[in-house]
């Protein structure tokens, strides 16, 4: 039965066509005089051109999607070209090109009559350009196009579909940050420790293997004419220890504030020559060692870009080698909890707790237990004076 239906569907408008002409033959034929033959000589050229329509062979040689800028930031708008390149001259009336898409804000710039209707004639190429209006953090993918030809009325349809797979990357808004070195204190027997995420470049103390990412100032150049081999200098860190930024990704209100939050605390701890690492523990827990370089930074906001948010996710701290060298912990949250600070008192030496939040909250008695445990909560309008904050007293 579906055999059937599928070569009805392909071959209706070619019957559509023969029928018309046996019709209008016929009532020319036994109808006689003036009127029926004039209305068959009128209308036979376009069912003639619909039937040829039906014979001849029309395939796509090349389509193409330009998408500008091609980094994009939540909230952004895109310029989309296509061009679509035939293999024929044969002169159809007209095209549709339909997008193929497969993610909900494509779908919704699909309802909004994105598609385009092209006069084809003898033309080989096509161009159709549309705009994307204020795109959400995300990964939104196009599967590829719908290519239908027209006869003049309708009567004759060819329908070609192309395969184009192309993913739009919208990377997590960046706000402007007033930097400061951020820093933590941690007991040390009488005295506070200050730690740094600074590293001091004018003393270099070792070499060590190069590593994708590191500034190109950093490479010893002597070392490498003698052994054809790539080394870093390693530096001094005077008041510095290995810092790591966690992020909440429960589900929440606030979550792409969380993300955007965790996004500018990067390029901003990156452009003022400082050095962290990123562990995220969702349905998979990925590691980010050592971000310091531009290269490094866009790993990270290739992944923020695709993050999603998880229903019940729960903070865990597991068994990763990066994690044995973590001294202070920066975590992101919207929710803070009383079950949560014991987690982070009873699991890290040193924690920085930002919580993204529209209301003011009262400071927990638990925090009073956990002296190590400094709670910072965050405007999700306004980062720019964040590092600020958690300097003061």
């Amino acid at each position: 039965m579906k055999k059937w239906r599928a070569l009805f569907e392909k071959s209706k408008h070619f019957l559509l066509v023969s029928f018309l002409m046996l019709i209008t033959f016929c009532y020319a034929m036994f109808q006689g005089g003036f009127v029926s033959w004039f209305v068959f000589f009128t209308v036979s050229p376009f069912l003639l051109y619909a039937f040829i329509f039906q014979l001849v062979r029309e395939d796509i040689y090349r389509i193409e999607r330009k998408i500008e800028p091609s980094r994009v930031e939540s909230g952004q708008s895109v310029n989309v070209t296509i061009s679509v390149e035939r293999k024929t001259r044969f002169p159809f009336a007209y095209m549709l090109v339909e997008e193929l898409v497969g993610s909900t804000m494509l779908v919704q710039s699909k309802v909004q009559e994105k598609d385009a209707i092209k006069f084809v004639g003898f033309k080989k190429v096509f161009n159709w350009s549309y705009t994307l209006e204020s795109l959400p953090r995300g990964e939104h993918q196009y599967l590829g196009a719908n290519i239908i030809f027209y006869d003049f009325f309708g009567w004759a349809k060819k329908r070609i579909q192309i395969e184009k797979e192309q993913t739009v990357l919208v990377y997590p808004r960046v706000h402007d940050m007033k930097y400061a070195t951020l820093q933590a204190k941690l007991d040390v027997g009488s005295m506070m420790a200050p730690y740094s995420i600074v590293k001091d470049t004018s003393m270099a103390i070792g070499l060590r293997e190069y590593v994708p990412g590191d500034r190109f100032s950093w490479i010893h150049w002597k070392s490498f004419a003698k052994t054809q081999t790539l080394q870093s200098k390693e530096f001094e860190d005077r008041q510095s220890q290995e810092l790591l930024l966690m992020l909440d990704e429960g589900a929440s209100p606030l979550f792409e504030e969380k993300i955007e939050l965790v996004a500018s605390m990067f390029k901003a701890i990156v452009q003022g020559r400082g050095e962290i690492s990123f562990v995220s523990t969702g349905t998979k827990t990925k590691v980010f060692t050592s971000i310091q370089g531009e290269k490094q930074l866009d790993r990270v906001m290739q992944h923020l870009a695709s993050v999603k948010p998880l229903e019940n996710a729960q903070f865990q701290l597991r068994d990763q080698q990066v994690f044995q060298r973590v001294a202070t912990l920066l975590y992101v949250t919207s929710d803070i909890s009383d079950e949560l600070l014991h987690t982070l008192g009873n699991s890290v030496k040193s924690c920085i707790c930002f919580v993204v939040t529209q209301q003011t909250q009262t400071q927990s008695d638990v925090i009073k237990r956990y002296k190590h445990i400094q709670v910072v909560y965050v405007d999700p309008t306004d980062y720019y004076h964040l590092f600020t904050e958690v300097m003061k007293p």
